[in-house]
């Protein structure tokens, strides 16, 4: 047969078959819209755009394939067998009315407080409003912001983009600098359902805050009741007592080091207080004597263990840190170390609109917990751990629903020795003072003034000056 016949045959036969098996299961199509206009790329969000497709109310769509959305009330098809069986319907919505109440009971879900006082940078968006995704048993949350950074230097300073005090030049010539970027922007994904009655979370969240603004993981853990496993903040921090700060960096003794963990957290004493311990990456930093080489070692993991208590006016915690670190000369064996810290902190409410937190971090072999050294040359050919205490104070008020502001001062010093390069870092402060305006809501614009001063080993000194102004645009 002619291959023009044989298409010919195939295109009668199609055309036979396919209106009969469409008429099947859709009886026919919902009534032509009103005339519009020539150019009107937008449906109204309150009348049926497409077959099986409704919208329930303003700003909320309903996707779902059952006999409520069979528009003409024509008798459906038989059901189909089980394997062909219609997947549950999935709901995309504002906020959370309808989302199965027993995915927002987990007591941990939230791993900090920040008592609803101003700026939260730290914490995962809230679960109860917003973009939801919702079905039966499970639901998704997206969240994130985009933020836009104007920065402006006074002095030299290396790290253009978040005030590194640690970056702060000494002796070099005076210049200034001007740098605009949105590298903090983010995204994130919280994903919770119900399997068994238990219920389980997934929560992914990543920035642009990298090389080449290449985006990166910030976040990425799963868990389920007591139990936490995989990337987000070390048990060894409290990130409800992390400053306001509009700047990226952050305290100078702040611990905000996110690393891969498995976490155990139980109520103890009462509802009020919680005991976890965790098992953590390790990430050792030496500095070793001239002329020795080799390479840090981990023959451990770190291993944190917190305790926290919290009430409707407070939150505090002491948490305790300890681990073995190594370093393996050139053709030598490993040699090890052990290592501690303790860091306390403190978050309460003084008014409604007003709350303050503070900060005290200390112990050996944890410089690294702050991107410095943990170990330094203390002779000619021997290295030990380093010592350093750090401390944090700040304030955070609102001065109405649209104003507020903070107010951190910080420091951190490291117990150096003079076999150290004469330009290692011996100490660092920092000090942030902002005004941030809410002028519409998921809108923020702020300014803030930024000090920091560096000493180093040699007894060299330098400071800079920075003012930022950082407009934050929050996914609904």
């Amino acid at each position: 047969m002619h291959w023009n016949t044989k298409l010919a045959c195939t295109l009668l036969l199609a055309l036979t078959v396919v209106p009969a098996t469409v008429g099947a299961q859709s009886r026919s199509l919902p009534p032509e819209p009103a005339a519009r206009s020539a150019y009107d790329p937008f449906l109204s969000v309150d009348q049926p755009f497409a077959p099986g497709v409704m919208t329930d109310e303003p700003g909320r769509v309903n996707i779902s394939l059952d006999e409520a959305n069979n528009l003409d009330n024509s008798p459906l098809p038989d059901e189909p067998e089980s394997s062909q069986a219609i997947v549950p319907p999935l709901t995309m919505g504002v906020g959370s009315g309808e989302v199965n109440p027993e995915l927002l009971s987990d007591p941990y879900i939230t791993d900090a407080r920040q008592f609803n006082v101003g700026l939260d940078l730290y914490a995962a968006p809230s679960f109860s409003d917003g973009l939801i995704i919702f079905g039966k048993e499970a639901a998704m949350k997206i969240g994130g912001f985009v933020k836009a950074d104007f920065i402006y230097d006074f002095d030299p300073i290396d790290s253009t983009d978040s005030f590194v005090t640690t970056d702060i030049p000494i002796g070099a010539p005076h210049r200034t600098n001007a740098r605009f970027h949105a590298r903090q922007s983010r995204l994130s994904f919280d994903t919770r359902w119900l399997t068994n009655g238990r219920l389980v979370r997934v929560y992914v969240e990543g920035d642009f805050f990298s090389d080449g603004d290449r985006f990166r993981l910030r976040h990425a853990f799963g868990q389920s009741g007591s139990l936490l496993v995989g990337q987000t903040w070390t048990t060894f921090t409290d990130v409800a007592a992390a400053p306001a700060t509009l700047d990226f960096e952050g305290s100078v003794s702040a611990v905000n080091r996110r690393q891969a963990q498995v976490r155990w957290t139980e109520k103890v004493f009462n509802d009020n207080t919680t005991f976890a311990v965790s098992v953590e990456d390790s990430n050792f930093i030496i500095e070793p004597p001239q002329g020795i080489t080799g390479e840090p070692r981990s023959p451990s993991p770190d291993f944190v263990t917190r305790l926290r208590y919290e009430n409707d006016c407070g939150q505090y915690q002491v948490a305790g840190l300890y681990r073995v670190v190594g370093f393996q000369p050139t053709g030598q064996d490993v040699v090890t170390s052990f290592a501690y810290g303790f860091n306390f902190t403190g978050v309460r409410l003084i008014t409604e609109r007003t709350k303050v937190y503070s900060q005290i971090v200390f112990g050996e072999g944890i410089g690294s917990y702050r991107a410095l050294p943990d170990a330094a040359p203390t002779a000619a050919n021997k290295g030990d751990l380093l010592p350093m205490f750090g401390w944090m104070v700040g304030l955070t008020h609102d001065w109405n629903d649209e104003l507020s502001s903070n107010f951190t001062y910080a420091e951190n010093t490291l117990d150096t020795s003079t076999f150290q390069t004469a330009t290692d870092v011996k100490q660092t402060t920092y000090l942030a003072a902002n005004l941030i305006w809410n002028p519409i809501e998921n809108v923020k614009i702020g300014v803030e003034y930024l000090y920091g001063t560096k000493e180093d080993v040699g007894g060299g000194t330098g400071d800079a000056h920075r003012l930022q102004t950082s407009f934050i645009f929050d996914l609904p």
